[in-house]
């Protein structure tokens, strides 16, 4: 089983609250081992985002690295 997999059953059905913890105490660890999680997670938000939605935030994203 690959990681998308593994995490994707792992979070299945988790309510925004959950998520929101997870990604929370990821973000507060600062422990490296949480960033492929936090990617793929990405990774599926991103690539069910229209066009218009894509370019906005990566027009976000692109400000932040200014």
């Amino acid at each position: 089983m690959n990681i998308r997999v593994a995490l994707l059953e792992k979070l299945h059905g988790s309510t925004s609250a959950q998520l929101k913890d997870i990604i929370q105490d990821g973000i507060n660890s600062k422990e490296e081992t949480i960033l492929p999680g936090l990617g793929v997670l990405f990774e599926e938000y991103y690539v069910q985002l229209n066009e218009h939605q894509k370019e906005s935030l990566l027009s976000t994203l692109s400000s932040l690295l200014a």
